[in-house]
C-alpha cells in the first residue's frame, strides 16, 4: 500500500522535471532568438547608409545661359562663369561624378556632383558642350511631366545626353511636387511616374532623385527608399561631416558668383 502511495509522487516528480526542462529549452531558444534579433538590428536595421564625405562636393545649378528670363534670374549662371567654374574644379584636381555614382568615391578623393534641376533645355545647347570639351559628367534632375514642354529638354535630347556618357538623369518627381507634407499615394504616384518616365527614355531606372525645392519629409524618405532611389539631395548646404543617403546636402551656385567665392565654395 505504502508502495502505491508513493508512485504518484514519484510520477509527479519525473513529470515536473520533465515541464521544467522543456521550459528552460523554450526560454533558451526565445533567448536565443531575441538575441539574434537584437544583433541583426545592430548590424543593420540600425546602420546608417553614409556615402557623403566632406571631400565630396555636390553643386546645384539650374540653367547656364547669359541670357535670363522669369523672377529667378540668380539661377542663371553666365555661360562664361560656368566654364571658368569647370577649369577650377580641373585646376584644383576634383573629378567628376555622377549623382547615382557617390558609393564610387574613394574615401579621401576630391570628388565633385555637377546637377542641374528641372531639366531646362539650355542644359543640352550650353551646359552640354562645355562638360564635353573638358570631360566632366553631371545629373540632371527631371520633373518627368515637363519633358518636352517649352524651354525644356525633350526625349531626343535626354537620350543623346545621356548615350554620350556626360549625362545621367535623376527624378525630379513627376511634376516638381513638393514632397513634404505629401501623403502616400500622392508619393507613390510622383516617385513611380518619373522613376517609369526616365526608364522609358534612357533604359535604366533612375536611383537618384532630388526633392523639388529642396522640400522632403521622414515619410519622403521612406518612400524614396521604397521607390529604388539609392542617393536623395535636398538643397541644404553641407553644415555636418556626414549626411544619410536619403538628405545629401548641395551646394548653389548662382548667377554672377565671383571665382573667389566657388573657390572657397569647393574649398569648405
Amino acid at each position: 500500500m505504502q508502495k502505491l502511495l508513493n508512485n504518484p509522487t514519484e510520477q509527479d516528480t519525473g513529470a515536473s522535471k520533465t515541464r521544467r526542462a522543456r521550459g528552460l529549452l523554450i526560454a533558451a531558444f526565445l533567448l536565443a532568438i531575441g538575441a539574434a534579433a537584437v544583433l541583426f538590428f545592430l548590424c543593420f536595421g540600425a546602420r546608417k547608409n553614409y556615402s557623403y564625405t566632406p571631400d565630396t562636393k555636390i553643386l546645384v545649378y539650374h540653367l547656364v545661359n547669359d541670357e535670363t528670363y522669369g523672377p529667378n534670374e540668380y539661377l542663371f549662371v553666365r555661360e562664361a562663369d560656368f566654364e571658368a567654374q569647370l577649369l577650377e574644379l580641373q585646376a584644383q584636381g576634383y573629378e567628376s561624378f555622377f549623382a547615382d555614382e557617390l558609393y564610387e568615391i574613394k574615401k579621401g578623393q576630391k570628388a565633385v556632383v555637377i546637377t542641374f534641376d528641372d531639366g531646362y533645355l539650355d542644359n543640352y545647347t550650353k551646359a552640354f558642350p562645355l562638360l564635353q570639351k573638358y570631360g566632366m559628367k553631371a545629373t540632371v534632375f527631371l520633373p518627368t511631366d515637363m519633358i518636352g514642354t517649352e524651354g525644356h529638354l525633350n526625349e531626343a535630347q535626354i537620350q543623346e545626353m545621356y548615350e554620350s556618357g556626360v549625362f545621367h538623369f535623376g527624378s525630379h518627381t513627376a511634376g516638381h511636387t513638393n514632397l513634404d507634407g505629401a501623403l502616400a499615394p500622392v508619393l507613390d504616384d510622383e516617385l513611380s511616374r518619373s522613376k517609369d518616365a526616365i526608364k522609358a527614355i534612357t533604359g535604366v531606372p533612375a536611383t537618384a532623385l532630388a526633392y523639388p525645392n529642396g522640400a522632403y519629409s521622414d515619410m519622403a524618405e521612406l518612400f524614396a527608399e521604397k521607390h529604388g532611389y539609392l542617393f536623395c539631395y535636398t538643397t541644404n548646404p553641407p553644415k555636418e561631416p556626414y549626411y544619410e543617403n536619403t538628405a545629401l546636402p548641395r551646394s548653389y551656385v548662382n548667377r554672377d558668383m565671383p571665382i573667389e567665392e566657388f573657390r572657397a565654395l569647393i574649398a569648405e
